[in-house]
């Protein structure tokens, strides 16, 4: 599945999670927490939807560091991103996703996450 189908496909189904009519209110590069106002149910939810939708299992956990299957606590120091972690979770990203910078805590990493970033990791875990 391409990421544009997928892109689209998880528009659709964030609708009713954010009480939207139309997936112009969910541009693709909107972040789901600053932009859109998604809170920790709404993740719930969401993380349901995709594995009802696209048969791919994502933990919330993942989320933060780009879907990696690294253990995402090597990157950070003193609850900041490191260089080195910023550089990989930037690698997990066709974007270079340069609003991923080190010093980052985890919770604005994970504020950031847009839904091209979920369609990314959404299309790597279909292929896998």
């Amino acid at each position: 599945m391409e990421k544009n189908a997928i892109e689209k496909r998880l528009q659709e189904i964030l609708l009713p999670v954010f009480g939207l009519t139309s997936t112009d209110e969910i541009p693709i590069e909107a972040s789901l927490v600053n932009d859109i106002g998604a809170d920790s149910l709404d993740f719930v939810e969401i993380v349901y939807l995709i594995e009802q939708t696209f048969s791919v299992v994502i933990k919330p956990g993942e989320l933060a560091g780009g879907g990696t299957e690294q253990n995402t606590d090597d990157f950070f120091a003193e609850g900041r991103l490191t260089a080195s972690g910023a550089q990989a979770i930037k690698d997990h990203f066709a974007d270079g996703s340069d609003r991923i910078k080190e010093g980052m805590t985890k919770i604005e990493l994970f504020r950031s996450i847009s839904v091209a970033d979920l369609a990314e990791i959404i299309q790597r875990r279909i292929v896998s």
